[in-house]
């Protein structure tokens, strides 16, 4: 399976929701900071920001590459495509990528992602996104995790090593009697501030830093403008 499908399906196990609101209302502070209207978010998820945002009466657009993902979104009534960021056409005073997006992408791929987007970005416009620190990849990320209720059993194992984080999700959900396994890799990429900015060619307006789920930043939300 997908790993992005897969991790569509165990995400209701791994939670996680209220520490996200408040990840997602700092973001909704900074898009009024900058005066932002019409606004792009980069891998929506579940759809709760789109949510936010459609409450504030935002014009919104969500894009997605996971089926499941925008299965769940769709039957919320939000805008929402399955689609890359590449085949878009319309233009945005905003964008945001929530949730450690980048720290997905490799460097060529992250170096792609930016030339798509500065062309999607209006001239002026900001793109706001969080990337985990080197604190948050080897204090928080990494272990073991285990989950379970009556018809499913999760374990993500995660290693931080050589600046990657090599994770592997084991799912086993109840079919009649039997259970189903399903499996994925994923590898994400620890990436300094500076390196991102070099690799955006975009201009560097702030960063801040946020504390999800420790006393120490185990996030930072950068803050990049399309000049």
């Amino acid at each position: 399976m997908d790993s992005l499908d897969l991790y569509a399906k165990i995400e209701p196990l791994i939670g996680f929701y209220e520490e996200y609101e408040r990840l997602y209302e700092e973001y909704l502070k900074i898009l009024k900071e900058f005066d932002c209207k019409k606004v792009l978010e980069i891998g929506f998820g579940r759809g709760r920001f789109l949510e936010l945002l459609k409450e504030r009466a935002y014009e919104a657009l969500g894009i997605e590459r996971s089926e499941e993902m925008l299965k769940r979104a769709s039957k919320k009534d939000l805008n929402v495509k399955k689609k890359d960021l590449k085949d878009l056409k319309d233009s945005f005073d905003c964008a945001v990528a929530i949730g450690d997006v980048l720290n997905y992408m490799d460097e060529k791929t992250l170096r792609d992602f930016f030339k798509d987007l500065k062309r999607v970005l209006k001239r002026g416009g900001v793109f706001i996104a969080d990337i985990n620190t080197e604190f948050g990849f080897e204090e928080i990320t990494q272990g073991v995790m285990l989950k379970d209720n009556e018809d499913a059993f999760l374990a993500i194992e995660a290693e931080f090593e050589n600046k990657k984080l090599i994770t592997d999700i084991f799912f086993f959900q109840k079919e009649g009697e039997l259970y189903k396994k399903e499996k994925a890799r994923i590898v994400q990429y620890y990436y300094p501030f500076e390196k991102i900015v070099k690799l955006s060619g975009l201009d560097p307006i702030d960063l801040r830093e946020f504390r999800l789920f420790a006393d120490e930043a185990d996030k930072e939300i950068l803050i990049l403008k399309n000049v």
